[in-house]
Order: structure tokens, then sequence, then C-alpha cells
């Protein structure tokens, strides 16, 4: 986990550069062995799950779908949400992707995270990936 900072650089009157901050290490977010866990479980989610619709040929892709309750006594449109990382193959590009569909077009029974934010976050990734 990174060390949150709130100035990325500070620069002179002529805009060059006098310092730049330089990120660091708060803390280790969890072990080893449990990243790989979560790990190979979000890509489950992808190949055999609930998030099939952001798998990308050739691209390792993990995920996790959900919906969320909305507005009081749940009467709103729930939210359909996806969180997302994909790798391409060898030595290729990752990206992460998080989307939320606040006001999916759709039944309410019909709204989920794999059905409504992850075909989202397929193409977002895609597009990162330039696949």
């Amino acid at each position: 986990m990174r060390k949150p900072y709130l100035v990325d650089k500070i620069t002179a009157a002529d805009g060059d550069t006098v310092s730049t901050t330089r990120p660091s290490t708060l803390h280790r977010a969890m072990s080893t062995g449990t990243a790989e866990t979560l790990q190979k479980l979000m890509v489950n989610v992808v190949t055999k799950g609930t998030g099939t619709n952001a798998a990308i040929d050739g691209v390792t892709v993990g995920g996790k779908t959900g919906t969320a309750q909305h507005g009081v006594d749940n009467k709103g449109t729930p939210y359909a949400w996806f969180i997302s990382w994909a790798k391409a193959d060898g030595d290729g590009p990752a990206v992460a992707v998080a989307v939320v569909v606040e006001d999916a077009a759709a039944n309410r029974a019909d709204i989920s995270g794999g059905g409504n934010a992850a075909p989202i976050a397929r193409s977002v990734m895609r597009a990162a990936l330039k696949r």
C-alpha cells in the first residue's frame, strides 16, 4: 500500500520542477499467499462465475461482481458494480478498473454487476490494453 501524499511536485515561477514527491510504501496490505489466493478467486469469477462478460481473449482477467441496495428501504434502483484487473499474457501491460452503474436501464431483478457493469469494464480494459 502506497503512502498518500498531497503534493506531486513543486515548480518555480518559470515552470521548472524544483522537487518531485517520490511514492513510498506505507505497509503491506496482505501476505503474498493471500494475494495469490485472491487473484485466483477473481480469475475464477471471470472464467467460471458471474463475471464472464469481462473476459478478453489472450488476457488474464480477474474480477468481482456485485449489486448494492439503494434508496430508503431499498426502494431505489440497485447499483451494479464490478471491480477488475487485466494483464496481457507474458510481460504485457496491466490495468485495474472499477465500474458502478447507478441507473441501469433494466428491470430491477435483472440488474447485476456481471450483466451491467462487467461489459463496461471489459471495454475499458480492452482500450487500455489496446486489444
